[in-house]
């Protein structure tokens, strides 16, 4: 489930996607896409956003994969017929332009940032490959990894689901060694738990609008803390202990 586009760099940055770069999951917006598109029914779609949404207000969040396959379970219980891989490909389409119109500022920038500078850029996400693939693409980045993908047979997804069964830090430490990565001035940005693996892996980690339990993580290990909120980002760096507030795009 890996693919790439350019020449290896030596230094790297790895971005989570969903809550990071994009504002809104790409699971969350492909139910939406279907359900506007008449291929779903707005009770199943519902029942997926709520339980996206029940994930995101856990204090306990390390059971990421679990809460996904249940989610998609549910979406294809709701299509007993599949869905035609055309149709797919074209929500995919559909999700990636509206996450790209709706993309927090500071990550964004910051990858385009990097890029710029010379870094190989990785997406590591526990979305659908193909939609994580689309989006890595449109961004810039050098490779990606989705973690869950859907079978397809012939025309038609059959509903069966393949996922890699990895911590992102496994699956970062193989790009490591694949591409000859070096982790000094590496970095990390994530937004929940299952990030802190990675986190641990680079010199410069960064919680992104972090929920309650990477907070605490991030706490603890003196992360720098950024939150981006309207128009206005804000960063947190521990300085001798506290958390010292500044805004960052003044």
């Amino acid at each position: 489930m890996l693919y790439t586009l350019s020449i290896m760099k030596k230094q790297f940055a790895v971005f989570d996607i969903d809550g990071t770069i994009a504002r809104t999951s790409l699971l969350q917006l492909m139910v939406r896409e279907l359900v506007s598109r008449g291929k779903l029914g707005a009770g199943p779609g519902r029942d997926i956003e709520v339980m996206l949404h029940d994930y995101r207000q856990r204090i306990d969040d390390d059971d990421f994969g679990g809460y996904m396959k249940k989610a998609v379970e549910v979406l294809f219980e709701a299509l007993p017929d599949g869905l035609r891989a055309d149709d797919f490909n074209e929500v995919i389409s559909a999700v990636v332009n509206t996450s790209l119109s709706n993309t927090y500022v500071y990550t964004r920038e910051l990858a385009q940032t990097l890029r710029q500078n010379g870094f190989f850029l990785i997406a590591i996400s526990g979305s659908e490959l193909h939609a994580v693939e689309a989006l890595a693409k449109k961004l810039g980045f050098d490779a990606w990894v989705g973690q869950v993908s859907y079978e397809q047979k012939d025309d038609r997804l059959t509903g069966k689901i393949n996922s890699l069964g990895k911590p992102k830090a496994e699956i970062l430490e193989s790009l490591i060694k694949k591409f000859d990565l070096n982790t000094k001035g590496s970095m990390a940005i994530g937004d929940t738990t299952s990030d802190v693996g990675v986190f641990k892996m680079v010199d410069n980690p960064i919680a992104f609008n972090p929920n309650q339990a990477l907070f605490k993580v991030a706490r603890e290990n003196g992360w720098m803390v950024v939150v981006e909120r309207k128009d206005m980002v804000y960063g947190m760096e521990m300085v001798d202990g506290q958390y010292v507030l500044k805004q960052v795009n003044a």
